[in-house]
């Protein structure tokens, strides 16, 4: 495999890259309009690089400015891979802002494959693809070898100076307003009311922090005069983000639109319960209300401070969820699983070219 990212990679994500077996090649960079001459090189050059490199299958992740270049590349079989949350949003999702209406729709009638990682993402595109291009569900898939249910680990609760009988709500998503942290802050002040002894995580990569909107959420909390049972942690290694899982009683991510998001498989695999939105995104397979996980609005507080309250206080409820949400991801959630249908999918494309 042959990997072209399309913003930049720091050498720490360069050498993981590799060490998986891909060959790094660089950086396509923006879509320029005003200095189209730039546009053209870059098309140019990754036509090139589909050349030189014998590249048989062409697969895009995201719907953006990277599958636009690869659209108006000619090159063939192509695949696009929808991936939710801000690339296609919810139902009523139309292309909009600058050549967006244009391109995203020509890069879907020029894709010989689309997968999503949903099926409503799947169904929302198809009107734009063209009427024998295959639209498949793949999503990323979990590693089993690294999210497990375990104990739950002694050296994070110390690092964030958590009590010994601290009750831990997770906030895993991007600190951004469209993960809705705002509404989960509000209801961790609600919580707080009724459960003393429980204590709010969020993560907020300082790599793609919006300062304004991490200001909003510490007011939130200090003002309910909870700050004292909040922790706020930087950019979570991957070697360690099972270990937030398996410290958390309870996981929740709320946000307006989304895929099927790893964040929640990751913590199903672990045994933790989840709260998540009200919303038509996820593959009901994974994530079925009151099967798997426990459902709200996501702009209604109260709502969501009730479902993290029944976790904490009903075992039985949060037993149930976990071991039936743990026994689904396992059937057909894994990594292995995923991606050899996704090899399947791509040796299925050239037998057909």
């Amino acid at each position: 495999m042959h990997f072209i990212s399309y913003q930049p990679v720091d050498g720490e994500h360069i050498k993981q890259i590799e060490q998986s077996g891909a060959n790094y090649i660089g950086e396509i960079g923006p879509f320029h309009v005003k200095k189209f001459w730039k546009t053209l090189q870059r098309l140019w050059w990754l036509k090139d690089v589909c050349r030189k490199r014998e590249i048989e299958v062409l697969h895009c992740h995201f719907l953006s400015f990277n599958a636009w270049y690869a659209a108006l590349s000619g090159f063939h079989p192509l695949v696009i891979t929808i991936m939710g949350g801000g690339d296609v949003c919810g139902p009523d999702w139309k292309p909009q802002g600058g050549l967006a209406p244009a391109l995203a729709p020509y890069s879907l009638r020029q894709a010989d494959l689309i997968t999503s990682w949903s099926p409503l993402m799947g169904q929302v595109v198809k009107p734009w693809c063209r009427e024998q291009t295959p639209i498949k569900v793949v999503h990323g898939g979990i590693d089993f070898r690294v999210f497990y249910p375990a104990e739950k680990p002694g050296y994070l609760r110390e690092r964030l100076s958590l009590p010994a009988g601290a009750k831990v709500i997770f906030s895993p998503r991007l600190m951004r307003p469209l993960s809705n942290i705002h509404q989960i802050a509000r209801a961790a002040v609600e919580v707080g009311k009724k459960a003393p002894d429980a204590y709010f995580i969020f993560a907020y990569p300082t790599s793609t922090i919006d300062t304004e909107y991490k200001n909003k959420i510490e007011a939130i909390v200090r003002e309910g005069r909870i700050i004292d049972r909040v922790r706020f942690v930087d950019a979570i290694p991957h070697s360690e983000m099972a270990d937030h899982y398996r410290l958390a009683d309870v996981t929740v991510s709320i946000p307006e639109t989304d895929g099927t998001p790893m964040t929640v498989l990751e913590s199903m695999a672990c045994g933790t319960p989840v709260v998540v939105s009200d919303i038509p995104d996820y593959d009901p397979h994974y994530i079925e209300p009151d099967k798997t996980v426990l459902s709200v609005k996501p702009q209604d507080t109260a709502e969501l401070a009730d479902a993290i309250l029944r976790l904490l206080k009903e075992p039985d409820l949060a037993k149930r969820l976990t071991a039936e949400a743990g026994n689904r991801v396992r059937l057909t959630g894994s990594y292995e699983a995923q991606m050899s249908r996704m090899e399947e999918l791509y040796m299925s494309l050239l037998n057909n070219a």
